[in-house]
């Protein structure tokens, strides 16, 4: 079933990291054809489009889902932690933002569901956005409580100022991961050797470069972070050259490389900050 919004009377906006309330009009309809007005609270809420309602199989974890049909969903905007897989023991926290989703989806297992703009990843998973029954962001409320990182990978930006903002509160308020020392970013003297997976690292810009195979943002003499492709329109080089010398800190998917060095892709500015900004 398609619950279409048909119309958004004011929505929530940010402006650095300050919350406005205000009111958003949506209508979704009930199993007996009426339509009914959910009541909405504070978040993160779905803009103007269609939310495809849809019934969940299993919580697979914090920030995926199986549905009832066969398709596996990525929820976009959050990264929460990994459960043990292989042997591996449970990453803090990880257990708690399972139970949260599963507790945020409606009394009959049901989630609605926006597509991204990239609709899929490398795994085949479902790229959405997902809402509650009163069209708040799921992705939201985990990261509100500390159960989850915000996470942009581009073009799926959508929400993304208002995630933040979520963040930035979760954070001055050492909530979940924020008081979770497995959590603290890590300065490159500190990276093991064969390390990977999300990261967030903190370190002293000690080179900027504009090359072709991308423009470069090295930390710590150690880490590249790789500015590629269509990511390149969202930076401008004043502004990286700007991060010289200073210390930032910096959130994705680290690669080891060979030679005792990393990498990482970044593709959107949310993605990177430098330490001591009150703005996340």
């Amino acid at each position: 079933m398609v619950l279409r919004i048909d119309a958004v009377s004011s929505r929530r906006q940010f402006h650095f990291g300050l919350a406005l309330f205000l009111c958003l009009g949506i209508t979704a309809c009930s199993r007996d054809g009426q339509t009914q007005p959910p009541q909405v609270g504070p978040g993160c809420l779905a803009d103007t489009g269609n939310l495809e309602r849809r019934r969940v199989e299993r919580v697979v974890d914090g920030d995926t889902l199986h549905l009832v049909g066969g398709d596996r969903v990525r929820l976009v905007g959050v990264n929460t932690p990994e459960i043990g897989r292989d042997g591996r023991a449970d990453e803090p926290l990880a257990r708690d933002a399972q139970r949260a989703l599963a507790e945020m989806l409606s009394s009959a297992q049901e989630v609605w569901l926006q597509d991204g703009k990239q609709r899929s990843d490398r795994y085949g998973r479902r790229l959405a956005h997902a809402f509650d029954g009163d069209g708040v962001s799921i992705s939201g409320r985990l990261i509100a409580r500390g159960l989850g990182f915000h996470v942009v990978i581009a073009p799926n930006d959508r929400y993304a100022s208002c995630l933040q903002a979520e963040e930035a509160h979760a954070r001055s308020g050492r909530s979940g991961v924020w008081n979770e020392s497995a959590f603290a970013a890590t300065p490159v003297v500190a990276l093991q050797p064969g390390q990977g997976g999300f990261t967030r690292v903190s370190d002293r810009v000690t080179r900027v470069s504009f090359k072709q195979n991308g423009w470069w943002v090295q930390l710590g003499g150690k880490v590249g972070v790789q500015i590629d492709g269509d990511a390149r329109s969202r930076f401008s080089r004043a502004q990286l050259r700007s991060l010289q010398g200073r210390e930032v800190e910096v959130r994705g998917w680290l690669i080891p490389m060979k030679g005792d060095w990393w990498m990482m892709s970044l593709d959107h500015p949310s993605m990177l900050h430098v330490v001591g900004d009150s703005v996340n």
